[in-house]
């Protein structure tokens, strides 16, 4: 059996370009914190929303990358509830505009993106 490009198919699953469902994504790197974020620089790379975690329900699960061409074994990700920072990934979705660079900023127990 071929593909279009004219490979063989060797039997792996790789072969066959699958690509991640949507409905169950997942980022498969190290977990960091907002709080180790702060005054950093970094780009929004995805997220996923309304995750249920032991802090509760309806958290944020964000994926980024401190350089935009990092390596997908760079990436990092970390949970939020901020209000603030879900209001900003909600709006960069509704504009297609990832990846996208912020900085991490907090007043008190605030988060929030500049």
């Amino acid at each position: 059996m071929t593909s279009n490009n004219n490979s063989t198919d060797d039997g792996s699953l790789s072969f066959l370009n699958i690509q991640p469902d949507e409905a169950n994504k997942h980022f498969n790197c190290p977990e960091t914190t907002q709080q180790k974020l702060i005054n950093l620089q970094f780009w929004l790379i995805d997220f996923i929303e309304d995750v249920k975690t032991k802090f509760g329900a309806n958290r944020f699960l964000v994926k980024i990358k401190f350089k935009k061409d990092d390596p997908e074994s760079e990436a990092k990700k970390f949970f939020t509830n901020s209000s603030e920072i879900k209001y900003i990934l909600q709006e960069i979705k509704k504009r297609n505009a990832f990846p996208r660079k912020v900085t991490m900023r907090a007043s008190g127990t605030r988060y929030y993106f500049e």
